[in-house]
């Protein structure tokens, strides 16, 4: 069920504030536009751990390579084993994105539900457990996506050939985006042809950062 903007959790959106000087100045190492990603994960990211419950992010030193690689470079392709945190990294990078970047979507696409609402639960979670003066007010709140105040959103969907469609994609976020494909036609050709989401977005985007 999608939570209510009315959820004393969430922050509504052209909220006024009142900040002092520390607050200031962590709001501003956030906003930075070479490093805001580390510091918002390491001060203000909260998990969700399986034994102790509720902690603090703290990067082992392979997910701060993996944040500066998502940062830094605009396709990245992961292939990492299961449960090394990945998908959490991920999770804290998107959100920190779509809060300190105006006016960008984010697409998440996942070959199955399950895959695009894991991940969706976990930025949930991370923007929901930040303090007010860090994240951003919320215009729509829901199970499958999330928009702010400052014109960013992040879209959750499944694999299928209208993935994306109608949408100018800022970030896209592939779970075995090598392996799942889909059949696209070329509107001038009429050709159909088989992409992975991949090689689909790197066509479509212009300058959309993808994560595979």
């Amino acid at each position: 069920m999608s939570k209510s903007l009315d959820n004393v959790i969430i922050k509504k959106a052209n909220q006024k504030e009142t900040y002092t000087e520390a607050q200031i100045q962590d709001l501003m190492k956030c906003m930075d536009p070479e490093t805001g990603y580390l510091h918002f994960a390491r001060h203000f990211a909260y998990i969700q751990h399986p034994v102790k419950g509720k902690l603090l992010f703290e990067p082992f030193e392979y997910q701060e390579r993996l944040l500066k690689s998502y940062h830094d470079y605009r396709f990245n392709i992961n292939m990492l084993p299961r449960q090394t945190g990945k998908t959490t990294t991920a999770a804290i990078y998107l959100c920190w994105y779509a809060m300190f970047h105006p006016d960008q979507t984010i697409l998440i696409a996942a070959h199955k539900y399950t895959g695009a609402q894991e991940i969706m639960q976990r930025i949930r979670y991370v923007y929901e457990m930040c303090p007010d003066f860090i994240r951003a007010g919320a215009t729509s709140y829901n199970k499958g996506s999330v928009e702010f105040e400052n014109g960013s959103r992040i879209v959750s969907q499944t694999t299928t050939g209208n993935t994306g469609r109608g949408m100018s994609i800022s970030l896209l976020y592939c779970l075995d985006g090598d392996t799942t494909k889909v059949k696209v036609r070329n509107k001038n050709t009429l050709v159909e042809e088989e992409l992975t989401l991949a090689e689909l977005y790197s066509n479509l985007t212009g300058a959309a950062k993808i994560i595979v």
